[in-house]
């Protein structure tokens, strides 16, 4: 997947880059302040936090937990205001899953996992010609959710804070498509553990734990400006 988006990505900056207009090599015709949109498409992948992505035969408590927690399918959404070509602030929403291929004994094994995330960011933005190199970060909120076959789950949320470097081009007056990258790390102080009508947490994460982890989101950026 990661290999596949290395290719993919700068292609579709190139082919973008190419169908311009004749004449575009000039002050560019575009509007980069107002209100502005962005969708992000792709996947989404486990970083190591205060849990493991990857599991080589734990055991604890009488659960043998073996197996990774592997990329799956990651958007993201933005929503704020252009002050000027330098700065962009708005909120963030991002929605990741991750594909949970454990063999586990001692409990329900796990069936899938995904994580909702909300910030407010500020983006720091560097236009060149047709090109904004942008970095946003921001505070936030997030909550993962590991759900098993038999309907219990394991989950964690609180504190996360996103760091997100992107490239786009302009492609239109109020259009551009590019990459970015969401770096989300997560401060979740406990870990919850539903079973049945039963909810017990604790602080941490035992070896056994799939969450707390944190997360990256990765993909095509579109997007524009309004007003």
């Amino acid at each position: 997947m990661f290999s596949s988006l290395r290719l993919a990505l700068p292609a579709l900056v190139l082919v973008a880059g190419l169908g311009l207009p004749k004449g575009a090599d000039a002050a560019p015709n575009i509007t980069r302040k107002g209100g502005q949109w962005g969708v992000t498409l792709g996947g989404s992948a486990c970083i190591p936090g205060k849990a493991k992505c990857i599991r080589d035969n734990v055991q604890e408590g009488g659960v043998t937990v073996d197996g990774k927690t592997r990329p799956s399918f990651g958007m993201a959404g933005e929503l704020g205001y252009r002050f000027n070509k330098f700065v962009f602030a708005g909120a963030h929403y991002n929605l990741g899953f991750f594909d949970t291929n454990y063999e586990v004994t001692g409990m329900g094994g796990y069936k899938h996992a995904y994580q909702n995330s909300i910030y407010g960011v500020v983006r720091g933005i560097i236009p060149a010609w047709r090109f904004d190199f942008g970095l946003a970060a921001g505070p936030g909120f997030s909550r993962q959710t590991f759900k098993m076959d038999n309907g219990d789950k394991d989950y964690s949320q609180g504190f996360s804070w996103i760091i997100s470097p992107s490239i786009d081009i302009w492609v239109a007056r109020r259009v551009f498509l590019g990459a970015k990258l969401d770096l989300l790390f997560n401060g979740h102080r406990k870990t919850c553990h539903e079973r049945g009508s039963r909810t017990d947490c604790v602080k941490g994460a035992a070896n056994t734990d799939v969450a707390p982890v944190h997360q990256m989101i990765f993909g095509l950026h579109i997007g524009g400006t309004f007003l």
